[in-house]
């Protein structure tokens, strides 16, 4: 098993189980509740008497530490069913808890990416990170497992975030201006009517997260999804049926048009910082809902995006068009 390669700093911690029981199948993000630095976490997690430790931290510069191997299991979230099975994550804040411990930007593309190689590296990810919101997910936080304010309000309002960039950097980048649903298409459900069968006269219940679509035939409006793009087309692993007219809105396919007035913004070419100012804009906007927020990598690297923001009010769009100005952004609102 090995360890990520992005790793500029080791110090490994005698704080931890030699092997871990299980495979890895979950990724745990925590946020340190302080600025620390790579060495001065390494040296509180070398203290036996400290009694905790991390597979990974990152520091408020992005910079990324080793502290407990992979093949190990970390102490550090309260509970050793989750450690035994994930790769755990201290995230310093650069900021204290009068800005909801806020972590830098720096920090948030750095664990992305330490995210995506931890998926890329290990079978049981290699389906890509799926946020329910609870202990079900392999996108977990230490609340979820004992009375703890960890990750922070900042953090911890990014999961849903850090899923989707994870899994479009793992398919290569989102597909832009998508017309036609295709298999493994990643769905972001809000409360969607789950049916067992196509031919069901009501819903076992409703789902809410990132799904992914099974396969493209459609039976009775309906159409398969499942909970991670590798279980796509495979026999045995579809979660159920939702109406296709669902699963267009999930995908972000719908007319970007309005006849009320309603706007979209082309941003042509973005850094990843900006992009990521915009798209907390949008969010404080409610404009990342599927069918108004796209988004595609311009190079290998992912250093660059191409945007769209569309369906939008002339208010929103002033907001977002003012952002636009003050970082440098080049833009088109047609």
């Amino acid at each position: 098993m090995s360890n990520s390669a992005l790793v500029s700093y080791t110090k490994i911690s005698p704080n931890r189980n030699i092997p871990r029981k299980y495979q890895i199948s979950r990724i745990t993000p925590h946020h340190m509740a302080g600025n620390m630095s790579l060495e001065a976490f390494g040296d509180t997690v070398a203290r036996t008497s400290r009694a905790m430790s991390a597979n990974y931290a990152i520091d408020s510069k992005g910079n990324i530490g080793l502290f407990c191997p992979e093949a190990d299991r970390s102490w550090c979230s309260s509970s050793p069913e989750n450690d035994h099975r994930a790769i755990t994550i201290e995230v310093a804040n650069d900021g204290g808890a009068n800005t909801n411990w806020h972590v830098s930007d720096a920090s948030m593309e750095a664990l992305v990416e330490l995210c995506v190689d931890i998926c890329r590296r290990n079978p049981g990810l290699s389906g890509g990170l799926n946020y329910t919101g609870d202990a079900r997910g392999n996108l977990t936080k230490h609340s979820y497992f004992t009375a703890t304010a960890c990750p922070g309000p900042y953090l911890g309002g990014k999961f849903l975030w850090l899923a989707d960039e994870v899994n479009r950097q793992l398919q290569g980048g989102q597909t832009e201006g998508e017309s036609e649903l295709r298999a493994g298409m990643a769905l972001h459900l809000e409360r969607v009517p789950l049916y067992i069968a196509s031919a069901s006269l009501t819903p076992a219940g409703t789902k809410t997260g990132t799904y992914y679509l099974w396969g493209t035939e459609v039976v009775n409006g309906r159409v398969r999804i499942t909970n991670t793009p590798a279980r796509a087309g495979v026999a045995g692993q579809v979660t159920g049926w939702i109406e296709a007219s669902d699963a267009k809105e999930a995908a972000g396919i719908k007319d970007q048009t309005d006849a009320s007035g309603a706007a979209t913004i082309n941003i042509e070419a973005a850094t990843s910082l900006q992009a990521m100012a915009i798209f907390e804009l949008c969010k404080q906007l409610d404009l990342v809902e599927p069918g108004y927020y796209r988004s595609k990598y311009l190079d290998e690297g992912r250093t660059m995006q191409k945007l769209q923001i569309g369906r939008i009010t002339a208010g929103d769009v002033a907001r977002v068009e003012d952002l636009c100005e003050k970082i440098g952004v080049a833009y088109e609102a047609a």
